[in-house]
């Protein structure tokens, strides 16, 4: 019904009888058992806790740390062990003695109170609390004082009988140690505070009732036995509830470590209840006729020294955190006194109530002026509103820190421009008053508006910098292009006719660029020798426009009689939305051609970026790869057309990049001379070439090897005595050894013939690759010292006529050169060849290259096939 009262879950009305049940069945226990055995069976009951705080573990619900909390589920559960054991072998065995003659039900639990203080001890005492040295006096004596202030009331108990048991002696001395120095580690615990309070509580009282427990036990003839057992079984109980709730309930450090010698528990009692509880037994001890005995007088003198020694280190303490305040106040104050800011104090309707002596010193303000007035009266009328919103705000709320910018009337009636910013209320009066700060940034206002005008040019040429280019992009929304032009040659100026020429020209530069773009345009100084223009204009006329800047600052410039010359590139790209990316872009382009001739002008494109990645990657890792001898040989065959039959191999070294794969001989040598690093691999290809040539000539008598050499490495006088001491080394004739050059590289070298002859005259031979790539002449091949003639496919491929192949096969022939077909792909190429009578051949329709076991295979392969044919 609408108006009755709300359904509640079946698993809360569950719980409810089942907490309903166990409450019958414990009264019931306590009334029908035996005193010791319902005891033992209610102790037991703390095995429920222990479970709850397993399962919490388990499932991820625990809110402390996970072996915190199995840590104290095993010491409840060894406790409840202990405790049903207990009330077994009263009643099994009553009469039972164990070493030393102590009952069976008392020497159970005694035994299983060193485990459980093993257990707790541990989840206590960690984490490590950071603490200076007489906090640390500071625990020890509390934990002595509350060590003494619990065995002395117990021990007059149990003295004032005419017999004393060990069992009952060695629990009392081991539990009280164990319980007070879990108890002062959770009142001084600094990390971990709130969880290890109820943790440590809970401890401490498990370790007591375990403790009664095995007293009441050893005693179980003597009248209160019964009434100790079933309190030691409560505690027990009520310590595991206390140790469920720290450990899994409570967030560690969920609330902010105070520092050092400033936690709450530095002037905590911790020893009143127990000196109040040892002074009333003693008390009752005396009036009841009782005496004292050595072991009491020693524990209540260690008691009593230990609270005396605890106090004059907590004077210490506190008198030297007193020097401390007393110390940093007078920094405070020194600092207050000699600030460049000033400080105001105001009440809840914001008037001055105190102002700090910068005033007088920075605005002219006195005392007069201000004290007791409200602050509106010193700000603009245009900020009162604004003042008056933010102090409201900070005074409602905790100071966040926000500053506020507001003009000040000093005392000379002057406009000043400040700061504002505010820490919070006056400590003396908090949440009345309000501590307000205020810094005078008048000639910090007026240095930003400077720079504001400096800080976008170029103080040199005068043009826009990268601030203002990026400031005039987000101006210029609708800019088409970006292009990015660097100039060559003004370190050379500098150096031959001074760095004033140099300047001179830079400027004269940028005054042609000034000049060549339109007044739309934004023209810019981005580097020391690079320039870029944002413009309005489309691809086409971005285009045209940087062709005609490139042609004007290539331009003679002529100063005091002198003439100097640069040379430039530029680089293009469409404007992005990020003009720091277009920068990037167009740098981008600017680098492809600048390795090129001068005057190129290129745009941008994302497959440049994979080049220029590339290459850059390959730049960083290629000196690694050299010096760890990481690179590769494979070899591709050269075969005689007529007998099919592989007569040579051309060496061609590779790299096999870890992440961009094969990198190819031509990149591979091409990379390596742009580095400097083409002798190294020069030599290294040559030795390991040679090296494999030796033991296939073992073999193949007649097969000779051709290795890829460029001019400048061929140039190096290390490789040429490399080149002789590889020939001694493994024995290889000379004329087995084929010296190739390529055509395109021919002009690199001037005196390259002569090299190439000098080769000759040694009796290596030498050979032209690629011919018919590059720009030789036919008629030059006869100045040329060469001995074999690479024809590239060009010359006999689908696209060239027959007549080609033939004239230039006839000439070689003339010559007196082996010409060799370099690139056949297909059976037609192979049939153009053959048909111009050529006699090698090479490509990958005859072998691809390989690494050197596969040739070795191959090279056996035909051998073979020619014996069965003989």
């Amino acid at each position: 019904m609408a108006g009755g009262p709300p359904n509640r879950p079946a698993g809360a009305r569950i719980s409810r009888s089942a907490g309903f049940v166990v409450s019958v069945l414990v009264v019931t226990a306590l009334i029908v058992l035996p005193t010791a055995v319902a005891a033992g069976l209610l102790t037991a009951c703390s095995a429920g806790f222990a479970a709850v705080m397993i399962r919490a573990v388990r499932t991820g619900r625990s809110a402390g740390p996970h072996l915190r909390a199995l840590v104290l589920a095993g010491g409840i559960l060894l406790t409840a062990l202990a405790a049903a054991a207990s009330a077994v072998a009263s009643v099994v065995a009553p009469d039972v003695l164990v070493a030393g003659g102590v009952p069976l039900p008392a020497e159970i639990p005694l035994v299983t109170l060193f485990f459980v203080t093993g257990c707790y001890l541990p989840a206590i005492l960690r984490p490590h609390q950071r603490r200076d040295q007489l906090t640390r006096l500071r625990v020890g004596l509390d934990t002595l004082g509350v060590t003494a202030s619990l065995i002395f009331p117990p021990w007059l108990l149990l003295s004032s009988g005419a017999e004393r048991r060990g069992a009952s002696t060695t629990a009392l001395f081991l539990g009280a140690a164990a319980a007070a120095t879990v108890a002062v580690a959770g009142v001084h615990a600094i990390r971990q505070r709130a969880a290890l309070q109820w943790c440590a509580a809970g401890a401490a009282l498990s370790l007591i009732g375990m403790t009664a427990l095995v007293i009441a036990m050893d005693y179980a003839t003597r009248g209160n036995a019964a009434i100790a057992a079933v309190a030691a079984a409560a505690a027990v109980n009520v310590a595991a509830g206390l140790m469920w709730h720290g450990s899994t309930r409570i967030l560690p450090d969920a609330r902010p470590i105070p520092p050092a010698g400033s936690e709450s528990s530095a002037g905590f009692p911790l020893l009143t209840l127990p000196m109040l509880g040892s002074a009333l037994a003693l008390a009752y001890h005396l009036v009841n006729g009782g005496r004292l005995n050595t072991v009491s007088i020693v524990l209540g003198t260690t008691a009593i020294t230990a609270v005396a020694a605890r106090e004059w280190v907590s004077a210490i303490a506190l008198r030297r955190r007193a020097d401390h305040l007393t110390d940093q106040g007078n920094r405070l104050r020194s600092l207050m006194f000699g600030s460049a800011d000033v400080a105001m104090i105001l009440d809840a309707d914001f008037g001055v109530r105190w102002q700090s002596p910068a005033s007088a010193r920075q605005f002219g303000l006195s005392d007069q002026d201000v004290l007791g007035r409200p602050v509106s009266v010193l700000v603009h009328p245009d900020h009162a509103d604004a003042v008056h919103d933010y102090l409201t705000a900070q005074l409602a709320g905790p100071p966040t820190g926000a500053s506020l910018p507001v003009r000040l009337r000093d005392g000379f009636g002057r406009w000043r421009e400040t700061e504002w910013t505010t820490n919070g209320a006056d400590p003396a009066e908090p949440g009345q008053t309000l501590v307000v700060h205020v810094r005078d940034v008048s000639e910090l206002r007026h240095l930003e508006q400077a720079l504001r005008q400096a800080t976008h040019l170029d103080q040199q040429t005068a043009l826009a910098n990268q601030a203002g280019l990026r400031r005039a992009a987000e101006l210029i929304p609708d800019a088409g292009a970006m292009l990015v032009v660097e100039l060559g040659g003004l370190t050379a100026i500098g150096d031959v006719h001074g760095p004033e020429m140099a300047e001179v020209v830079l400027a004269e530069a940028a005054r042609r660029l000034r000049a060549g773009v339109s007044g739309a345009d934004v023209p810019a100084r981005i580097g020391e020798t690079r320039f870029a223009v944002l413009t309005r204009c489309g691809a086409v006329r971005a285009h045209l426009l940087t062709s005609q800047l490139v042609t004007a600052l290539t331009a003679p410039y002529t100063t005091a009689g002198t003439t100097a010359h640069l040379s430039a590139w530029a680089g293009l790209t469409d404007l992005a939305t990020d003009i720091d990316e277009t920068v990037r872009r167009a740098v981008l382009a600017l680098r492809s051609v600048r390795a090129g001739p001068p005057g190129a002008v290129e745009w941008y494109d994302e497959q440049m970026e994979v080049r220029l990645l590339r290459r850059s990657t390959l730049e960083q890792d290629l000196p690694g790869a050299v010096s760890m001898i990481d690179l590769e040989l494979t070899f591709q065959p050269i075969v005689d057309l007529a007998a099919e039959r592989p007569v040579g191999v051309e060496a061609l070294p590779s790299w096999r990049h870890p992440t961009l794969g094969p990198v190819p001989a031509g990149e591979l040598l091409a990379l390596a001379e742009d580095l400097g690093l083409l002798p190294q691999v020069a030599v290294w290809a040559l030795h390991a070439s040679c090296r494999l040539l030796a033991t296939w000539r073992l073999q193949h008598e007649s097969l000779w090897l051709a290795l890829n050499v460029r001019p400048r490495a061929l140039a190096d006088p290390a490789f040429q005595v490399s080149l002789h001491t590889a020939l001694e080394l493994y024995r290889i004739p000379p004329d087995a050894l084929v010296i190739e050059v390529a055509e395109p590289d021919l002009p690199v070298v001037e005196d390259l013939p002569a090299l190439l002859g000098r080769l000759r005259a040694q009796g290596l031979r030498t050979a032209l690759d690629n011919f018919g790539a590059g720009p030789t002449s036919l008629s030059r091949l006869r100045i040329l010292p060469i001995d074999l003639l690479k024809i590239d496919r060009e010359l006999f491929g689908p696209d060239s006529g027959a007549s080609v192949m033939d004239v230039t096969v006839a000439l070689g022939r003339r010559l007196g050169l082996e010409v060799i077909a370099h690139g056949l792909q297909s059976p037609a190429d192979l049939d153009t060849v053959r048909t111009a009578g050529c006699r090698l051949g090479q490509g990958d329709l005859l072998g691809k290259p390989m690494p050197a076991e596969r040739l070795e295979a191959y090279l056996d392969a035909h051998r073979e096939a020619r014996r069965r044919i003989t």
